[in-house]
């Protein structure tokens, strides 16, 4: 080889080399820089529960707290009771006969009650109190609408239930003889069922998204997020089945989180740590993963609902203001009461189509009769 050649050669490989050594030392810089973006989440997460009571109590707040569990994550203790006065909030959570946080109820169901039952998780059975649940509001509103109407809305909802839970439950609630059935799930099964089985079938992304750089440059391709997000789908259309045959009307809401573009300074770093929690069988370090997601579930839940004309509320249209959640999923007092009420036009034309309601309807119009 030429002394010329050689040169050309050598110049060559130093220049690869120093540009391999540059991009290495650029992706250590975004990896620590990314890194320390990650703890300043993690502080103001800390700031932000000791400064958010409802955050800083949420087991409480949110059914989740271990002395109220049968089993934990499965069925609550008959009868469990929790009252905390804490940062000016008291909490009551105080479960019936059956392991609900709802009212005492007959079974068989009493001639001429219109019996509505909530199922979902932990956004289901949250409130500060009893009546502060979004079923025990829905119930009220419910009241405000038909007066005189023989009603109850009762809470089945059981912290970190997903749909394949409530599926394999069904026949213990149509027991309770529902005239209406309301399902709001989401956030469990994207956390604790759909996520866990992606991360099993590709064990080579979990490992690279270690990497906070990597799952920065590379982020999830939610086209292959999608066959996971729809078991949940399959098993909505299982239960949407089995709803039909029984004869019982269902509606299920679509899964309201905080909107992305208007999250601001601690609160959407707030965001940013405790999306890990809930991505933590596929760790994603930021919110716009986890809204990404979101997005797309709601998206794939819209396409469900009107293929198979499931009686639906879109929630996520009506309640994304991150003034009234608390992290990810989870409300505030105020917020369970927008829950509340995104649910109810679609419950009360539900109501209007039962048997028990028309029954009710022929009454009061006889009744009106005789008066004339």
């Amino acid at each position: 080889m030429s002394p010329r050649l050689r040169r050309l050669l050598l110049r060559t490989l130093s220049g690869v080399w120093l540009s391999v050594a540059a991009i290495i030392v650029i992706a250590l810089a975004g990896e620590l820089w990314l890194r320390v973006e990650r703890h300043r989440a993690f502080l103001a997460a800390e700031r932000f529960k000791a400064t958010n009571v409802f955050f800083a109590h949420g087991m409480e707040l949110n059914g989740g707290t271990h002395s109220l569990w049968l089993e934990r994550w499965q069925e609550y203790l008959p009868g469990a009771k929790l009252d905390l006065t804490v940062g000016g909030e008291r909490f009551v959570v105080e479960m019936n006969s059956e392991g609900y946080r709802t009212r005492e109820f007959a079974v068989p169901k009493p001639k001429g009650l219109l019996r509505i039952i909530c199922i979902g998780g932990s956004t289901t059975i949250a409130g500060r109190t009893n009546a502060e649940t979004y079923p025990a509001l829905l119930e009220a509103k419910l009241r405000e609408r038909f007066p005189g109407l023989p009603l109850e809305v009762l809470n089945l909802g059981v912290s970190s239930a997903t749909t394949e839970y409530w599926y394999a439950r069904l026949p213990r609630v149509f027991g309770y003889e529902p005239d209406v059935i309301v399902h709001y799930p989401g956030v469990n099964d994207i956390s604790w069922r759909d996520l866990p089985h992606y991360a099993a079938a590709h064990p080579r992304r979990l490992l690279a998204y270690r990497s906070l750089l990597i799952e920065r440059l590379f982020p999830l391709p939610l086209a292959e997020l999608d066959p996971y997000l729809q078991e949940t789908f399959t098993t909505l259309g299982d239960t949407d089945r089995a709803r039909r045959e029984h004869g019982v009307a269902c509606l299920v809401g679509s899964y309201a989180a905080p909107d992305p573009e208007r999250l601001h300074g601690e609160f959407r770093r707030h965001l940013d740590n405790n999306a890990e929690f809930w991505t933590r069988r596929f760790p994603l370090h930021s919110y716009a993963a986890w809204a990404r997601i979101v997005r797309r579930y709601n998206e794939l839940f819209v396409r469900f609902v009107e293929r198979y004309h499931v009686p639906h509320a879109l929630v996520h249209q009506r309640l994304s203001d991150p003034a009234v959640f608390i992290d990810v999923c989870h409300l505030t007092p105020e917020g369970i009461e927008r829950l509340a009420d995104a649910f109810l036009p679609e419950v009360a034309e539900l109501v209007r189509d039962t048997p028990a309601y028309r029954r009710f309807e022929r009454a009061q119009k006889e009744r009106a009769g005789r008066r004339d």
